[in-house]
């Protein structure tokens, strides 16, 4: 049997979710797809293929030499094209799956983009980030203010960070009411029995952000909407029933 190493940020809490949407979105892609050979590995950025996370190295079965993939879309794409998951989106059509795609884009490209800046560029939620890194004492502070650094300038560079806080907030609670209408009525994104890829994305994002006190203003608008608070509770009992605490403020 295949087995695979995920390499991710170091938790603090092993039943609590990822300090990265894209890291926790893999695992729950994993977990979805009942792909159980897997452990995780703490890491830096630093030491990623691409610099960034996750990143994974996939043993095979047959003893060919192992593959290091990075980017959490394209380590997907393989293992569902070596046939060690399967392909969740088969039963859509060409239109579904680019609804899908989309969805994915605004989710990972602006969605997600504006919740990091708020992580990091506002203060209140800076504190929380902060406490939140599972990183040694004594190179905390300075490791932590050199992230903090990096990521507003990388957040300007990208157009997020030259937005004010009601411009960035509007953005995130556009994204929400899109979905709500989205997920209306429906238990899957696409109205099927089951879940597809573009649940992945959704629900492990939502659970991450959710999970995490380091976005105070997106959460609050997703607890305060119901279809999307009731949409990330069943992704979590579904998928991380280990996440007591998430499915306590969840209930």
């Amino acid at each position: 049997m295949a087995s695979i190493k995920l390499y991710g940020f170091p938790k603090t809490d092993p039943n609590a979710p990822s300090v990265s949407g894209f890291c926790q979105k893999l695992e729950t892609f994993l977990r979805a797809t009942s792909f159980t050979s897997y452990t995780l590995e703490s890491t830096t950025p630093s030491s990623a293929p691409k610099g960034k996370l996750p990143y994974i190295v996939l043993t095979h079965a047959d003893g060919r030499a192992p593959e290091t993939i990075a980017d959490s879309h394209f380590i997907i794409c393989r293992l569902v094209a070596l046939g060690l998951a399967p392909d969740l989106d088969a039963s859509l059509t060409p239109a579904q799956r680019a609804d899908s795609r989309a969805w994915q884009a605004w989710t990972e490209e602006l969605l997600y983009t504006a919740v990091v800046q708020t992580r990091w560029a506002r203060d209140h939620n800076y504190a929380a980030t902060y406490a939140s890194m599972s990183i040694p004492g004594l190179v905390k502070p300075i490791v932590m203010w050199s992230l903090r650094r990096r990521l507003v300038e990388l957040m300007r560079t990208v157009g997020i960070g030259k937005h004010s806080v009601e411009e960035v907030d509007q953005l995130m609670k556009e994204w929400v009411d899109g979905l709500d209408a989205r997920l209306e009525g429906k238990t899957f994104f696409h109205g099927g029995e089951h879940p597809t890829l573009v649940d992945i994305v959704l629900g492990g994002f939502l659970i991450q952000c959710v999970g995490q006190r380091s976005n105070a203003e997106f959460k609050k608008m997703v607890m305060e909407n119901e279809t999307l608070k009731a949409y990330t509770a069943r992704s979590t009992k579904t998928w991380f029933p280990e996440y007591k605490e998430l499915l306590k403020e969840l209930e």
